[in-house]
């Protein structure tokens, strides 16, 4: 009789398990069949115009057509990008708020008294999309390698200098893991976007600057820029005879910058996974990786746990460049 007893609820168990699974499985399916329903929102913290913008807008329009449904970029700037990804920390998270970022994401929060949101604890990872290099170059009148640029710098002590993008942006975290690594006191130039430093370079305003490749490329060739090093462990398509800071004994500027889609924590995973899966189809595309190459840009897409692992060890390595150099925002 209690063997009956045992047997009788062990079958019970088992059919409320499968039950249960079969209950999540079509939770799973109704959700990836139903969403999305309207417009998504994909929020770029960052300025028109940008290389950011453009792979936002032309990542929005191809999956738009997939899912039917607009995907409309709202561009959010503001305090190295906190403000649109704040937005993107706080929206309902039911995936219909997409968020397009940069490893600036996992930094800024470091450089504020009181960062309004934690990046990996307030947002969830979708897909890294793409990666890419910078390149610190020289003015025309320096030398024409890294090594001899060294040299010199630390023959004169604050007498060179480099231009970034501003205080706190990757650029300028980058020049500061390579000042120490290379024992180079250098002073530097704080710039409001790209195009400012290239004239200030090409000018001898300034003695190094830090740019994208296309930019490097389109001046190298006249010889009005010297590619001096690029970040990233292999070396830029654009540049392929500009070699690496890793080749040349540089390290911790091996990780290459990611362009990566978030939304907001606690939406549920099938949406996420459906984001992540239609995303990366989207990007495989032949003329959106063509799009992307013209920029300097590397389409690697990711699904949302290696994303995750990636975002969290950038968020440990910069956090503690931040820290030992003291950069603030405010």
């Amino acid at each position: 009789m209690q063997a009956d007893r045992r047997k009788a609820l062990h079958w019970l168990g088992a059919g409320s398990l499968a039950a249960t699974a079969t209950t999540l499985g079509l939770g799973r399916a109704l959700a990836q069949s139903t969403y999305p329903s309207r417009p998504v929102r994909l929020l770029v913290p960052y300025p028109p115009g940008g290389a950011t913008d453009v792979l936002a807008r032309s990542l929005a329009d191809p999956l738009g057509k997939l899912w039917q449904r607009p995907v409309v970029v709202e561009n959010r700037p503001g305090v190295g990008g906190i403000m649109g990804a704040d937005a993107v920390a706080k929206a309902t998270p039911d995936g219909y708020t997409l968020l397009l970022a940069l490893p600036s994401l996992v930094q800024t929060p470091y450089m504020v008294a009181k960062p309004p949101f934690d990046p990996l604890r307030d947002l969830a990872t979708i897909s890294q999309l793409c990666t890419s290099h910078l390149v610190l170059a020289a003015n025309g009148a320096m030398p024409r390698t890294l090594p001899q640029v060294v040299e010199l710098a630390k023959s004169r002590p604050e007498k060179y200098s480099y231009g970034t993008y501003g205080i706190g942006t990757g650029a300028h975290l980058y020049m500061q893991v390579f000042c120490k690594a290379a024992g180079a006191q250098l002073i530097h130039v704080p710039y409001k976007g790209e195009a400012p430093i290239a004239n200030d370079l090409i000018g001898g305003q300034i003695s190094m600057g830090t740019l994208s490749p296309m930019t490097v490329r389109q001046h190298a060739r006249s010889g009005k820029i010297v590619p001096l090093a690029v970040t990233g462990n292999r070396r830029a398509p654009m540049l392929p005879d500009v070699p690496t800071f890793l080749e040349l004994g540089y390290k911790g500027l091996d990780g290459p910058a990611w362009m990566g889609l978030f939304t907001t924590a606690g939406t549920p995973t099938a949406i996420i996974e459906k984001i992540s899966a239609d995303v990366e189809t989207v990007m495989a595309a032949p003329e959106i990786r063509q799009r992307m190459a013209d920029l300097g840009l590397i389409v690697k897409t990711s699904r949302p746990a290696a994303f995750a692992a990636v975002a969290k060890a950038d968020q440990a390595y910069w956090g503690g460049v931040i820290k030992e150099y003291n950069i603030r925002l405010d």
